[in-house]
């Protein structure tokens, strides 16, 4: 089982797994975006209202689900949209809720297109320093940190919760992503663990690096497996579908894409397995730090007694 199919059973919704295409693989669920037909909706009744005041526009899909819209007409900005559909794919590929991205053509016109996440909170609305959330968010830091997303705050990430009630994160908005930078925005601080970013005016977490102390691989296992899990000839598969009609070298392009995905993903799997350790250990550094105030002799002797 794959982290895709993990979080659909964990989930256990129908209507949630329809949803968000959780019963196919990241190509799949290209396929059907591209096949997706989409029609302006009537009554802008479906756009969020924090959408409606950005411009957006609602559509409806022919499952009768809705989305936003915004008009995309210049071919450059075309392009860069086409590519962060590539966030959404990535959190396919890792098991983690996003909100469906692409770009339609209704009419002659290109648009900029997101899923509308229904009966949604912001997490704002809860207190995402306690469980579940944090664990979720910290595990998302992969994801962002992949795409070099640097705009992430509370508006960015809803809630939504299964007929059990149980919450599940939502992440949003990815048009602050960058696929085609091939040195690296965002580095590990190498002394203790923390991040270094290119542009200092967005936050690429809701967390701050003291939000991470004491916290052990295991938190971030199966998110970094399912990572580096993913095969080069499916991301340059997608890659190639996504740039292909919109960009003058899509053959170069992609090729671009996907290495930089490669060495950014090598790169956070190394820096988080160099800075965290496994449970046991963590738990052993732990009882250390509560010793030492009794002196080095002490804590010896209570290692020995172990």
């Amino acid at each position: 089982m794959d982290e895709r199919e993990r979080l659909a059973a964990e989930i256990g919704d129908e209507d949630i797994i329809d949803y968000f295409y959780l019963r196919f693989g990241a190509e799949e669920v290209l396929d059907k975006l591209e096949a997706l037909k989409v029609e302006m909706a009537v009554s802008q009744d479906l756009v969020p209202f924090n959408a409606q005041v950005k411009g957006y526009f609602g559509a409806v899909d022919d499952a009768g689900h809705p989305w936003i819209l915004k008009p995309a007409v210049d071919p450059k900005e075309i392009l860069y949209h086409r590519t962060c559909t590539l966030s959404y794919l990535l959190d396919h590929f890792l098991g983690s809720l996003s909100a469906p991205t692409t770009v339609f053509t209704i009419g002659g016109k290109v648009w900029r297109a997101t899923k509308v996440i229904q009966h949604a909170m912001q997490i704002s609305s809860y207190d995402y320093l306690q469980q579940p959330f944090i664990d979720w968010l910290r595990a998302d830091l992969i994801n962002r940190w992949v795409s070099f997303d640097e705009d992430r705050n509370p508006n960015n990430y809803l809630v939504i919760h299964n007929k059990a009630t149980k919450p599940f994160l939502v992440a949003i908005d990815f048009d602050k992503a960058d696929f085609t930078a091939t040195q690296m925005k965002i580095t590990g601080n190498q002394e203790k663990f923390g991040w270094h970013r290119t542009e200092k005016t967005r936050f690429l977490t809701l967390l701050r690096p003291d939000n991470f102390e004491g916290v052990s691989i295991e938190t971030f296992e199966a998110r970094l497996c399912a990572l580096m899990a993913i095969p080069e000839e499916a991301l340059g598969r997608i890659a190639r579908r996504l740039v292909e009609g919109w960009s003058d070298d899509p053959a170069g392009l992609s090729a671009t894409l996907v290495a930089n995905l490669v060495a950014r993903r090598n790169y956070v799997d190394g820096y988080f397995r160099t800075m965290f350790k496994s449970a046991s250990e963590t738990k052993s550094a732990c009882n250390d730090d509560d010793y030492s105030m009794f002196g080095a002799s002490f804590v010896a002797m209570h290692k020995g007694k172990k």
